[in-house]
């Protein structure tokens, strides 16, 4: 799970973010036709309950000003019970507990920011359906000259979380500049992403560093004047975790997934939470 968006986001409300949540605002799709799988597959018949967490963070699942549970791993959980001819129902935990929770059969699947990790997969089925990563971000009005982790961060100032995936790769850079003869990355760090962004935004610093999909959510939900570069690095999967031994589940996902993915839902879902360079049909 994302450790580097949970920092800051108490200030989002800065950037307009009320009433901004797609989810909010939109009815959950009908199913499409007949379930595809039914009992003992799923625990209720013509419905998909979706283990969710009740920490989880934007732009992939979260609480919006009014309670709701919004973001693209709900609308994207939404679509996959449509297409399976289910309707979805959310069945919240803490992070931590999603997987015992999906264990003592209080759910169907696992969609919460899980990433694939080898001891995840001893214990459960994964179906990915969207990769994390990290990413760089610049003023839209005041853009820098940078395309992405690379020599063009030399010399420049970036802002970034402390003890992030994002601090690591940026001194990692930072060498190769001076190794090169170049000046160094000038990295600032802090852990209040509405602060980080506003400082880029103000041209005090050129460029932040956070997740890809942060990025991307406070570029298309929030107002603010950001604009991702270059592709996202450092990538791992997320995935629909269902038990080891739903076969007919786990099937049924992935042939949804695939549907969704010709007829276009799953890329207006991405692009929607800014999460486009994320997406696994690439």
């Amino acid at each position: 799970m994302k450790t580097t968006l949970i920092a800051g986001l108490a200030g989002v409300a800065l950037f307009g973010l009320v009433g901004c949540s797609s989810s909010s605002e939109e009815a959950a799709p009908s199913p499409t036709g007949p379930a595809k799988v039914s009992p003992p597959a799923i625990l209720e018949a013509n419905t998909l309950t979706i283990c969710a967490p009740n920490d989880g963070t934007p732009p992939n699942v979260y609480h919006d000003e009014s309670g709701k549970l919004v973001g693209s791993e709900v609308d994207l959980g939404e679509a996959l019970a449509a297409q399976m001819g289910l309707t979805a129902k959310f069945h919240e935990s803490s992070f931590a507990t999603v997987i015992p929770t999906l264990q003592a059969k209080q759910c169907d699947v696992i969609m919460a920011q899980l990433y694939i990790k080898p001891e995840r997969e001893a214990v459960v089925d994964f179906v990915p359906y969207v990769l994390s990563g990290t990413g760089i971000a610049v003023s839209e009005d005041k853009p820098a000259d940078i395309t992405g982790l690379d020599d063009t961060l030399c010399g420049k100032k970036v802002v970034l979380a402390v003890a992030t995936t994002a601090e690591s790769l940026a001194q990692e850079q930072s060498e190769k500049c001076t190794a090169a003869g170049k000046p160094p990355v000038d990295i600032t760090r802090s852990n209040q992403a509405d602060v980080s962004i506003q400082q880029v935004q103000n041209g005090q610093v050129d460029a932040y560093m956070d997740t890809a999909e942060t990025l991307g959510y406070y570029a298309t939900k929030t107002g603010a004047k950001i604009t991702p570069v270059g592709q996202p690095f450092g990538t791992i999967q997320i995935g629909a975790a269902t038990l080891k031994n739903d076969t007919a589940l786990h099937d049924a996902i992935g042939q949804a997934l695939g549907e969704l993915e010709s007829n276009g839902t799953y890329a207006k879902i991405l692009d929607e939470w800014g999460m486009g360079d994320l997406s696994i049909a690439k």
